[in-house]
């Protein structure tokens, strides 16, 4: 009997505790589907970009490189664009950033407002977006609630400029590489007040201390579990099929109380899956996390990549013929495969050109991917190498993600059952996916955001279902708000009494 009472009273209480939660899971989740948490995506990245210039580009890519200590590791070589001029950005292992001009070998030593101001009309001029108004200069942020993300850490602090556009576009200007790495919008911003930021409780107090959010966030989805399953068990006692109440009635309860008990069975399983998904969203005690880190992987599989490493086909002229070659190109990325750097030239997202002087064949990087794989991957066989040409089930394009097609799926029978994907145009090794990660993939993607296959490559069948069953969610909320509200009133009446 004191167990029963138990259930009850922990029902009761973690159900007034959470309704709210609860309701507004529901309703942000909807808001999410169509507006996104503020970034700067690959397509808006490159678009503010001008077309290099070939006859600016007159100093050595060397010369960036010898801004590195000895020995250091490169990340990411690039010759891009900054405050409308060329430029070279070297990003190594470590997230220290340089960078000079490629026109007159200026190093970067900081950038400060009115390089911002530059960059940010800059911008508007790139994509003919230039109003009677200046860009404002708002102020130098370490951190606020649309710059939270980690991989703006190493350009902190970030410039903060508005546009005068009619989209009230503000933007994050990195203080060290002059880019800007963010942006975003009135729409956006007002609409993730009731989105993003209370769906993930991005509290920028609270997520300021990444450690104390995620516990937060797992402890409130433990307790939410905690409630759905002690309210399954308590309506499953409740319910009498064979001997029924009154009639025919199911339920003891009448009124909300009675919509609550019958919908919250209903939709348990609903109910259940999305909670237990939001969980695994936070890869709670590390499950999901890979004996190898992807991270190493890729940079075992590019090789030595030092910064003191000769880079082929890269002198001025070789460069300045390329750009001659192919005008639209945005970027020129540096890329290693076995320790052998190519150049790739970028002109959109889905467009990319490999550039190889001394007549090596591009088509050769999928036997050589796949060769430098089984290297890497030193122990384990690779028991199939399958040419990807349409997204299927694990690589998949959806909310913005950039992913490329075709590419190379190769499968390693190592104790973890890892796949990779490459890209067979430029040999870059995009992702891993440990049985653990696929797992994830179903356990969050799957259950959570309802990314399964058939769903998502028929839109909006994808969207009424996810909205119908949210709204159902919300619904079965609304109820344990009424009920909570009712039973928190009774309380405070019988205290009075």
């Amino acid at each position: 009997m004191k167990l029963k009472r138990w259930l009850y009273l922990s029902h009761r209480w973690l159900g007034i505790g959470l309704c709210l939660l609860f309701a507004m899971w529901f309703f942000t989740g909807v808001v999410m589907m169509y507006v996104h948490f503020p970034q700067l995506t690959e397509e808006e990245r490159l678009a503010a970009l001008p077309a290099l210039a070939p006859e600016r580009v007159r100093v050595p890519v060397e010369r960036v490189l010898a801004l590195a200590p000895e020995g250091t590791s490169i990340r990411s070589l690039r010759l891009t664009s900054v405050l409308g001029r060329p430029a070279y950005l070297l990003h190594d292992e470590g997230g220290t950033l340089y960078g000079l001009f490629a026109d007159d070998g200026e190093v970067f030593a900081g950038f400060d407002a009115a390089d911002a101001l530059l960059a940010a009309r800059t911008y508007q001029q790139v994509l003919r977006d230039v109003g009677d108004e200046e860009p404002r200069y708002l102020g130098s942020v370490d951190m606020d609630q649309w710059s939270l993300s980690r991989n703006l850490n190493d350009h902190r602090p970030l410039h903060h400029v508005a546009l005068a556009d009619a989209a009230g576009t503000r933007l994050y200007i990195s203080s060290l590489t002059g880019e800007v790495v963010r942006d975003t919008d009135t729409r956006e911003r007002v609409w993730n007040w009731l989105g993003a930021n209370l769906h993930w409780i991005y509290s920028l107090v609270l997520r300021r201390h990444g450690e104390l959010w995620h516990q937060v966030v797992v402890v409130l989805s433990l307790l939410g579990l905690a409630a759905l399953v002690t309210g399954a068990v308590i309506g499953v006692l409740r319910l009498r099929i064979r001997n029924p109440y009154r009639g025919s009635d199911v339920t003891p309860y009448r009124g909300m109380m009675k919509l609550h008990h019958l919908l919250g069975l209903g939709c348990l399983l609903f109910l259940a899956t999305f909670m237990f998904s939001g969980l695994m969203s936070m890869n709670p005690w590390g499950v999901f996390t890979s004996q190898r880190p992807f991270s190493q992987v890729q940079k075992d599989y590019r090789g030595a990549s030092q910064a003191q490493s000769a880079l082929p086909d890269s002198a001025p002229a070789d460069l300045r013929a390329a750009l001659a070659q192919y005008p639209d190109t945005r970027e020129i990325v540096w890329q290693w495969l076995a320790g052998e750097p190519h150049l790739v030239l970028v002109a959109a997202p889905y467009q990319r050109r490999v550039v190889l002087a001394d007549g090596r064949e591009p088509d050769a990087f999928v036997q050589r991917a796949r060769a430098r794989l089984e290297t890497v991957m030193a122990g384990a066989e690779a028991t199939s190498a399958t040419l990807i040409e349409r997204y299927d089930a694990y690589y998949y394009s959806h909310h913005q993600r950039w992913r490329p097609l075709p590419v190379l799926r190769v499968k390693f029978d190592d104790d973890e059952h890892t796949w990779f994907h490459i890209d067979p145009a430029t040999g870059e090794l995009l992702n891993g996916l440990t049985t653990r990660g696929r797992v994830q993939r179903w356990l969050y993607n799957g259950m959570h955001s309802l990314d399964f296959t058939f769903l998502i490559q028929r839109r909006p069948l994808w969207d009424v279902i996810v909205i119908a069953l949210s709204v159902l969610g919300l619904v079965f909320s609304v109820t344990s708000v009424h009920i909570g509200i009712r039973r928190l009133r009774h309380d405070k009446r019988r205290r009075s009494r």
